[in-house]
């Protein structure tokens, strides 16, 4: 009966152990420059470039989301860590469409290692090689490493800069996603390239568009009254999200007031801003006969204001 039972027994011995998968590390969190960070040339502690004083990252199992700063502007990039391109957009500046960046991440043992594979300027549509690297690896469960690797133009080898965050406190959850606008390209506001004018009995009214180009299209308003400009005003059409954006500057003003497009109707385009005073509507419509009908409207109770163009 011995014997019975130690045959059993051995081959429990002998077998193999079941390996236990090891957790991968937390990396959420909001991560702050310390004060002691080695200083920039401004005399200011020093922040990973692309970067900021602060960093904040949602890591949620496979997929990481931080929140960078680009070209001024923070962006919400999401990750999925397995090697996958992704694309972010960086709103245009004034008069400017929105760029897109392209993206890989993947794990590199216990680090994330992010790749910008490269950049889609505004109204281009090939991606301009980069091949920058970053890596996020803990020091410790409060402090984390970005290491960022770049060949510059020239150099030998690529160069690594380490900047070194502590951990302040929870991750902030990025905003949600804004409502995807009326999909459309600057090619579809294409027709409205050219100088138009248009005159009652005491004022000349004009606008000058030039065509699309590199994401967007501009133009000059002017209205002369008596043989002197009475107004003028700066205009821009860009894409924005995916949509097209209006722009305006009346006399110069800044900021632009901006109307998103809600309608597209063969040689038409409807530009709507409900949040603003007067207009809250801005509508281009171009006749059979050539003329160019442009509508200025507020509230529902209040009469629209037409103007009638025609292509000098």
């Amino acid at each position: 009966m011995r014997h019975a039972f130690t045959a059993p027994i051995l081959l429990l011995v002998l077998l193999p152990s079941p390996v236990v998968a090891q957790a991968r590390p937390d990396f959420s969190g909001a991560w702050t420059l310390p004060a002691d960070a080695p200083l920039a040339p401004n005399g200011k502690p020093a922040p990973a470039p692309g970067f900021g004083p602060s960093i904040n990252i949602l890591h949620e199992g496979d997929v990481v989301t931080i929140s960078r700063l680009l070209g001024g502007t923070t962006v919400h990039i999401r990750h999925p860590l397995d090697g996958t391109e992704t694309r972010s957009r960086t709103p245009g500046r004034l008069c400017h469409g929105d760029a897109q960046s392209v993206w890989s991440a993947a794990w590199e043992q216990d680090a994330i290692v992010t790749t910008f594979v490269g950049a889609i300027p505004a109204g281009a549509t090939a991606t301009t090689p980069s091949g920058v690297t970053t890596t996020f690896r803990l020091q410790s469960p409060d402090s984390l490493a970005v290491e960022l690797t770049r060949r510059s133009a020239g150099a030998a080898e690529p160069r690594t800069v380490i900047t070194l965050y502590r951990k302040t406190g929870l991750p902030a959850q990025p905003p949600p996603a804004k409502t995807a606008p009326l999909q459309a390209g600057i090619s579809q506001a294409a027709w409205l390239g050219g100088t138009w004018e248009g005159a009652t009995s005491s004022s000349t009214a004009e606008e000058r568009w030039i065509p699309p180009s590199g994401g967007s299209m501009m133009a000059i308003s002017r209205t002369m009254r008596n043989g002197h400009m009475s107004a003028f005003e700066f205009l821009c059409i860009v894409e924005r999200n995916g949509g097209l954006v209006y722009q305006a500057m009346p006399n110069g003003r800044q900021p632009a007031t901006e109307f998103v497009l809600t309608k597209v109707e063969g040689s038409g385009l409807t530009f709507e801003n409900p949040a603003h005073d007067f207009p809250k509507l801005i509508r281009y419509t171009l006749g059979a006969d050539g003329t160019l009908e442009a509508v200025v409207s507020g509230e529902e109770r209040d009469k629209p204001l037409v103007f009638t163009f025609r292509r000098k």
